[in-house]
């Protein structure tokens, strides 16, 4: 039987690239990207935004990925715009997983000590290219052999910054279509979510700012309680569990009571590239070029949930393989695999990420013995 190593991360994000980037330009949808950029409206004649920071090359991109996100996350589409909801927050929950990483006492390598320009590559440039690679360079570490306790003070600060990365940070893309906003304030508050990796430091430090008198810049290790840090850690990993098995059982249980072909399981969760050359008809009203457009764009999405599901199951399931040597490789993989299909890759990994938090502090205590 074939075994998951690290190796199989780095195979993820190659066939991520392939399937993404690949693909895309095989059946024209970054030429309809680029059509779209440069006339500077979509199809159906709503106008891009194309000022944001008042820096050219910066403004560029974001005009290009604020295309990309509004198509996914407005009111036009049924299907994958509830593919994109659980996509979105399943990034949302793996980059809390690899914030708490960042901030164990044995991470010294500089790039896993500061996991957010990572997060901001996965977000613009596909998370299927650089999450893989990223986990992979967590799994070959050695932080947690080294020293797997966090700072009680940003253990705390990690917990306060998890409920909005989970609870607010995805409203950036989704709320402006609830709330009617138009396109030039959808873009940029597409632009404001781009940037919630920076306000996830922000929250951390404010967090950090406030328990300065008790602690100091980072909190000492207190010998008498060495794990005191650990319910905290935990209760993060718990509450993106809730939150992503929520959000996961709500799509998948919305397309199963939702008629229609638009939000049907197969339509959100099984690639068909032959619809972007012909869109699938949903009785939209709008141009046929706007529903290719689409296509293009849901298929590079369900790509994307496919390919980073998978790196997320593997990365759990080989951060799990350092600590648990009771259960056997097939079974833990067959039960993480399991639970990404009933609540979703976030949330099985999540609880298991719990539970290995537990594993590592006996881990340690053991070696000590």
């Amino acid at each position: 039987m074939a075994t998951i190593t690290s190796s199989s991360l780095l195979f993820l994000g190659t066939l991520g690239a392939i399937l993404l980037w690949g693909v895309a330009f095989t059946n024209g949808t970054l030429d309809n990207m680029n059509a779209v950029i440069a006339q500077g409206f979509f199809p159906d004649g709503r106008r891009l935004r194309s000022t944001y920071t008042g820096n050219g090359v910066l403004d560029a991109r974001l005009t290009y990925l604020a295309a990309f996100y509004e198509v996914l996350s407005n009111d036009l589409s049924d299907g994958p715009r509830r593919l994109f909801v659980d996509l979105v927050v399943l990034l949302c929950c793996s980059g809390v997983w690899v914030f708490i990483e960042s901030r164990r006492r044995g991470v010294r390598k500089l790039a896993l000590r500061h996991p957010i320009p990572f997060i901001i590559l996965w977000n613009a440039l596909g998370a299927a290219v650089i999450q893989p690679l990223y986990f992979y360079s967590i799994c070959q570490s050695e932080a947690t052999a080294r020293d797997p306790t966090v700072p009680l003070n940003e253990a705390i600060a990690l917990f306060a910054t998890t409920i909005p990365t989970m609870l607010l940070f995805p409203l950036f893309l989704f709320a402006p279509s609830w709330l009617g906003w138009d396109t030039w304030t959808h873009h940029g508050s597409i632009a404001g979510f781009l940037g919630s990796p920076f306000l996830m430091v922000i929250i951390c430090l404010l967090c950090i700012a406030l328990q300065y008198p008790r602690h100091g810049l980072v909190a000492s290790k207190n010998p008498r309680a060495p794990n005191e840090d650990r319910p905290w850690i935990v209760a993060s990993f718990l509450f993106t569990a809730a939150v992503s098995a929520a959000v996961h059982l709500f799509i998948v249980f919305s397309a199963l009571a939702v008629p229609g072909r638009d939000a049907s399981l197969t339509r959100l969760f099984w690639p068909t590239p032959g619809k972007v050359g012909n869109p699938v008809d949903t009785g939209s009203l709008q141009p046929r070029a706007y529903l290719t457009l689409l296509e293009g764009y849901h298929l590079f999405s369900q790509f994307d949930w496919i390919v980073v599901s998978l790196a997320c199951v593997f990365y759990v399931h080989l951060l799990l393989g350092k600590v648990d040597g009771r259960t056997a490789e097939w079974r833990r993989l067959a039960w993480l695999l399991l639970g990404s299909v009933v609540i979703g890759p976030g949330a099985v990994g999540s609880m298991a990420l719990a539970v290995r938090e537990y594993q590592l502090r006996e881990d340690g205590v053991k070696k000590k013995m």
